[in-house]
C-alpha cells in the first residue's frame, strides 16, 4: 500500500449534532429545532436538545481528541450562536465558548478546521425565505466576516459550506431534513444560492486574511449503471448531475453542466439563477473537502423510486453495508477521489467526512467492539493509499465522526462515532475502531519521522 505519511489526521463533528443547550448561552433557535418538534420529522421523535452535551462539558471532546493523538479536528461553529437576528448583533456567550475551544486545541497542538455552515440555518433567515432569498447570502458573509475577526487569530483553515447538496435536495425535495420542504424548483434554488454564498465567503474572508485556507465539503456519490442499456446510461447521467457534476463542476469551473436545463426546465433554472452570477461561483479554492459515504447502481425507472431524481432507480444494496443500508465500498472511495483528482489536478483534496453508521452497543465485558467499523477503516484508508497512489493530493482526513451523537433523521439510533456515547450521562468511551485509528496514526507519523530521518541522511 501507498504510504500515508503526511497526511493530517482528524475526526470531525458538527455543532447541532454534539453541543444541545439549544435555548441557552444566546443562541437563538434554527430550522433543524423548528423540524424536530414536528411528529414523524426524526427517529422516536428525537431533537438536538441535549446532544452529547458538548457545550456544558467540552472538555470531553477535547479528551478524546488527546486520546487519539489528533492532529487537527474540524467542527463548525453555530451560526444561531454567533449572530442573534436580522440587526446582525453579535453574542459575547457564543463568541467566548468558541474562542475557549479553539485556544484549548492551540494548547494541545491541535489544528482546527472550522465549518461555517454545518445545515443549522437560523429560524429568523428561514422565516424570510432562507436558502432560496439572497438576503441570506448578505447575512451569512457577515457572520463569516464577524468569524474571522473573533477567530482569525486562532483559525487558519476554514470551510464554508458542508453538503450543499443535502441542505438543498434532501432539505427542500425528499423533506428528510429541515426545513422539510418537497418541491424541486426550490431544492434547485436552495443548491445555487449556497454555491453563490459559499463564492461571495471566500472574497469576504480572503479581503480579512489572504493567508487564510479556504474551502468548501461536498458529499459525492459513487454511481454505476444497472447495464449497458442506454435507458440506463441515461439514467446514470441524470443521477450524476443532480448528485454529483450540479456541485463539483460549478464550484470548479463556474458554469452549470450542460444538461441542467434539460433536466430541470429552461424555466426552473432561470428562476434558480436569477440574483446569481454563476462564474463567481468558482472563486479559487486552497483546498477541496470531499465527504465519502455512498455507491449506488442506478437503473431507469418509470414513474421512478428515487426521492431526488426522477426516472431512477437505485437497486437493493448488497453486502457489505452499513445498518441504514450504504454500500461499503472502498473501490467507490478511490474512485470518487480520483475523478476530482482528475478535474483538479492541481487542489489539495481534504477527505472531510468518511465513516459508517452502524447500531453499535456496550456488551458484556463493558466495551464497544465494532468490529465492521475497524474492518471498514482498514479498507477505506487502503484505498485512500490507492487513490494517492493514482495521483490525488491527499493533504488531509477526518473520520466521521468523533463520537455518537444526533444523527438528523435517525436520531440517536444510528452510531459514527468512535468514541461511544451514553446519551442519559453525557459520558463517553473508545470503541475498538477508536483504538485502530489511534495506532494507524502513530504509526504513519512514526513511518514520516523515518522519511524525513532518511531524506535528512540522504542530504
Amino acid at each position: 500500500m501507498t504510504t500515508l505519511a503526511g497526511v493530517r489526521w482528524g475526526s470531525a463533528t458538527a455543532a447541532y449534532q454534539i453541543e444541545g443547550a439549544v435555548s441557552r448561552g444566546g443562541r437563538v433557535p434554527t430550522i433543524w429545532d423548528a423540524f424536530t418538534a414536528q411528529p414523524g420529522s426524526t427517529t422516536r421523535g428525537d431533537t438536538g436538545a441535549q446532544a452529547c452535551r458538548a457545550y456544558d462539558n467540552p472538555e470531553t471532546v477535547l479528551d478524546a481528541i488527546d486520546w487519539l493523538d489528533l492532529e487537527t479536528y474540524r467542527f463548525s461553529i453555530a451560526w444561531s450562536r454567533i449572530i442573534t437576528g436580522p440587526d446582525g448583533r453579535t453574542n459575547p456567550e457564543g463568541i467566548a465558548y468558541y474562542r475557549g475551544i479553539l485556544e484549548e486545541l492551540r494548547e494541545r497542538d491541535v489544528t482546527p478546521t472550522v465549518t461555517l455552515y454545518h445545515w443549522d440555518l437560523p429560524q429568523w433567515l428561514q422565516d424570510r425565505g432562507g436558502w432560496t432569498d439572497l438576503a441570506t447570502t448578505e447575512a451569512f458573509v457577515h457572520f463569516a466576516r464577524v468569524a474571522a475577526r473573533e477567530f482569525g487569530d486562532l483559525v487558519n483553515d476554514w470551510i464554508t459550506v458542508n453538503e450543499p447538496f443535502c441542505a438543498a435536495f434532501h432539505g427542500h425535495l425528499s423533506g428528510l431534513h429541515a426545513p422539510g420542504i418537497r418541491h424541486e424548483p426550490t431544492a434547485l434554488r436552495a443548491a445555487l444560492v449556497q454555491l453563490h454564498t459559499h463564492g461571495e465567503a471566500v472574497r469576504a474572508l480572503r479581503a480579512i486574511n489572504p493567508d487564510f485556507r479556504i474551502g468548501l465539503a461536498m458529499n459525492l456519490s459513487d454511481l454505476a449503471p444497472a447495464t449497458e442499456d442506454p435507458g440506463d446510461l441515461e439514467a446514470l447521467k441524470r443521477a450524476d448531475l443532480v448528485e454529483n457534476r450540479l456541485f463539483l463542476h460549478t464550484v470548479l469551473q463556474g458554469r452549470l453542466p450542460e444538461d441542467t436545463a434539460a433536466y430541470f426546465g429552461a424555466g426552473a433554472v432561470s428562476a434558480a439563477v436569477e440574483g446569481i452570477d454563476v462564474s463567481r461561483i468558482a472563486e479559487p479554492l486552497d483546498f477541496i473537502g470531499i465527504n465519502y459515504y455512498e455507491q449506488n447502481v442506478v437503473r431507469a425507472a418509470e414513474p421512478g423510486t428515487d426521492a431526488i431524481v426522477r426516472g431512477i432507480e437505485k437497486l437493493p444494496v448488497a453486502e457489505p453495508r452499513s445498518a441504514n443500508g450504504v454500500a461499503v465500498r472502498p473501490d467507490g472511495f478511490t474512485r470518487v477521489l480520483l475523478r476530482v483528482a482528475a478535474l483538479a489536478p492541481d487542489l489539495p483534496i481534504w477527505v472531510t467526512e468518511n465513516g459508517i453508521g452502524l447500531w453499535d452497543y456496550v456488551g458484556p465485558d463493558g466495551r464497544c467492539n465494532d468490529i465492521e467499523r475497524v474492518a471498514f477503516l482498514e479498507q477505506y484508508l487502503d484505498a485512500l493509499g490507492d487513490a494517492i497512489a493514482g495521483g490525488a493530493r491527499i493533504e488531509s482526513y477526518y473520520f466521521w465522526a468523533l463520537m455518537d451523537n444526533f444523527e438528523w433523521a435517525h436520531g440517536y439510533q444510528l452510531r459514527y462515532g468512535l468514541f461511544y456515547t451514553d446519551y442519559p450521562t453525557g459520558r463517553i468511551m473508545p470503541k475498538a475502531s477508536a483504538e485502530r485509528y489511534r495506532v494507524h496514526i502513530a504509526a504513519e507519523r512514526a513511518d514520516l519521522v523515518e522519511i524525513d530521518r532518511r531524506d535528512g541522511a540522504a542530504a
